[in-house]
């Protein structure tokens, strides 16, 4: 561990002691080229043998054991408010930093003076040991992120591991603890949102595993999704509102945005529905779904009866087709 550190890098785990050697090993091979880093790995109170495995990396870690589980972003926040480098990175226990990456995002971010740093990623599905199965690979380009914040309502973003961060910039921002399920979005958004410097690197920074957990989709998954989807853009509207940011066409953007959940809500939570009808009218009277709406059938649909009718019908028909 390096006293004055170029990077801290923030590692939350609970359980994953068969996993957190390959995410801690995949951060001190960027030490390499001299990069000075500090990895905080926080055991948020594992009950395996995830906390033992931490203590046999001795002062290569700042290791420690929270003494009640409060959830990845709760560590997250433990791990941030320890951090004493330039810049942070947040990695989840289960993956892995691309070899070299890390001194390629500081070099760009030191380079233009960037707040942040976004680059591209890798999603590869996991064996039920944990281990990456060849052949699932998936990459995904680095967004570009001007103009701000425009394309943040157009839903432009990265996953936990894809942003380095100037930590004097994220001062006094915390991960929200009440989200669950969209908290690295959710975490981004705020940050960029800030209307800080972005910097694009093109090339993957880390790997991303998918349990077979990850892919199964319930009516639960699909309501919490929805609810911190419309919790996210409701956090959005408030800053831009409260900057004198939220012109017509911002407004007219977050509608279409909040659109994108309401099927789910219009199925499993009608108080919730309404309201967000409710609200997209409140931002754009005439909305209509647009392109926004991937199901060709709908478009017409939504324009004949409006969006919320046509939604509500949608429904409906879903539901009396899957009782037969």
């Amino acid at each position: 561990m390096t006293a004055t550190a170029d990077v801290s890098i923030i590692i939350p785990t609970f359980n994953r002691a068969g996993l957190i050697r390959e995410a801690i090993d995949s951060c001190l091979r960027q030490q390499s080229s001299g990069l000075g880093l500090q990895i905080v790995v926080v055991d948020d109170c594992s009950t395996d043998e995830t906390y033992n495995t931490l203590q046999e990396y001795g002062g290569a870690i700042d290791g420690l054991r929270l003494d009640k589980n409060g959830g990845q972003c709760c560590a997250r926040n433990v791990g941030l408010a320890r951090a004493t480098g330039k810049y942070v990175k947040f990695l989840d226990s289960d993956d892995v930093l691309e070899d070299g990456v890390l001194t390629k995002e500081v070099e760009i971010a030191d380079a233009v003076s960037a707040d942040i740093v976004v680059t591209g990623w890798g999603n590869v599905e996991a064996g039920a040991d944990g281990s990456p199965v060849a052949g699932t690979e998936k990459r995904w380009a680095a967004p570009e992120m001007e103009p701000l914040p425009d394309t943040v309502l157009w839903g432009r973003a990265v996953p936990t591991s894809s942003g380095l961060y100037k930590r004097s910039y994220i001062e006094g921002l915390e991960w929200d603890a009440g989200l669950s399920k969209l908290d690295d979005w959710d975490w981004f958004c705020r940050a960029a949102l800030r209307l800080g410097r972005i910097a694009r690197l093109d090339r993957i920074s880390y790997w991303m595993r998918e349990h077979a957990g990850d892919r199964i989709t319930s009516s639960s998954t699909m309501i919490k999704n929805a609810r911190e989807h419309h919790i996210i853009l409701n956090k959005m509207e408030e800053t831009l509102r409260e900057r004198n940011q939220l012109t017509s066409a911002r407004a007219r953007q977050l509608a279409a945005y909040y659109y994108k959940e309401l099927r789910v809500l219009s199925l499993y939570d009608k108080p919730s529905f309404e309201k967000a009808a409710a609200h997209i009218r409140s931002l754009d009277p005439h909305f209509v779904p647009g392109d926004v709406e991937l199901r060709g059938y709908m478009r017409p649909l939504t324009r004949a009866l409006g969006f919320r009718r046509a939604t509500l019908l949608h429904s409906f028909v879903k539901r009396k087709v899957k009782r037969v």
